[in-house]
């Protein structure tokens, strides 16, 4: 296989190919869960990183247009984000827990809601970017919880759902209450989305320049 002309766009497109060779086997085996998370490790951060102005690889005459349109899910909320081609999302969950983020029985949100209840749940304002950073900190950091379908983590349950956990430190205060954002989604609704963003990303032309843009 060739080296890629635009590695953020080519590699999720060979990604997606591997997604789709291996998925009957991880469903066959019950790895539904655990085979999105593989995927999502490499396919939502390699592309997330590499459009930042600030990556020592961000090609500003290759990557115009790709970090353009990433640019713009800072604006877009994440259940009408265009990777979802107009697609309706399924049951996604975004909270905060502002204590005993290490016990999922005790996470509360800053008004002492449980953090997993549908009182507590703000997807439907939450930006895309928002989401995705979340994603991203969790994959990179392990910060990621398996639960079963009552929302609790209870070693030998059936796994439906996974949490993602990034850290919230905007304010001084948040940061001495060590407050977290929490994402959740059924394992198979997020390997839905990272096929649905490995195939967005992939949809840009391998041949953009600045110059086509003018």
């Amino acid at each position: 296989m060739g080296v890629p002309s635009r590695f953020a766009i080519e590699y999720p497109q060979r990604a997606l190919e591997l997604i789709q060779l291996c998925e009957d086997a991880a469903r066959r085996n019950d790895l539904v869960g655990s085979f999105g998370l593989l995927a999502a490790a490499a396919v939502l951060t390699i592309p997330f990183e590499r459009m930042k102005a600030t990556h020592f690889l961000h090609d500003e005459a290759k990557d115009f247009d790709l970090a353009a349109q990433i640019k713009k899910l800072e604006k877009v909320k994440f259940l009408d984000a265009p990777f979802w081609e107009g697609q309706t999302p399924g049951a996604w969950h975004q909270a905060r827990v502002v204590r005993a983020v290490d016990n999922v029985d005790e996470w509360q949100d800053d008004a002492g809601r449980p953090s997993l209840s549908p009182d507590a749940n703000t997807m439907d304002r939450r930006k895309a970017e928002e989401v995705i950073r979340v994603l991203r900190n969790a994959l990179a950091h392990g910060n990621i919880i398996y639960l079963d379908k009552d929302g609790r983590e209870i070693a030998g349950h059936r796994m439906t759902h996974m949490a993602f956990l990034s850290r919230y430190e905007e304010t001084r205060e948040q940061q001495q209450k060590a407050t977290y954002r929490v994402v959740v989604a059924s394992e198979d609704e997020f390997l839905r989305f990272v096929k649905a963003w490995a195939t967005w990303i992939g949809s840009f032309p391998l041949n953009a320049s600045v110059e086509e843009a003018v």
